[in-house]
């Protein structure tokens, strides 16, 4: 019987290279809009640090990301081309 070479882990999303263009994007909504920080965390009903971690990778669901988007002056649909131009870019 042959043996199989043992199974790498998968690298953790929060480790790989599309995540800095996911915190890219949104940082790029938030000034697009005109917002600071601060003036975003208002919006959203949230903090300033809030705000200041998901532009360093701390991770967001899709409805918190929805939410950044409206208050950003945009949608879902946006922000996901957004990223997906952003990746093919990157991919070349």
């Amino acid at each position: 019987m042959a043996t199989r070479a043992p199974r790498q882990a998968p690298v953790r999303s929060v480790y790989r290279t599309e995540q800095q263009v996911i915190v890219d994007v949104l940082r790029s909504m938030r000034e697009g809009a005109g917002l600071t920080q601060v003036g975003l965390a208002e919006i959203l009903g949230r903090t300033q640090s809030y705000v200041s971690g998901a532009e360093r990778g701390s991770k967001l669901d899709a409805l918190q990301i929805r939410d950044w988007c409206q208050a950003c002056g945009t949608d879902l649909i946006s922000w996901a081309k957004a990223v997906e131009a952003a990746l093919s870019g990157k991919r070349k």
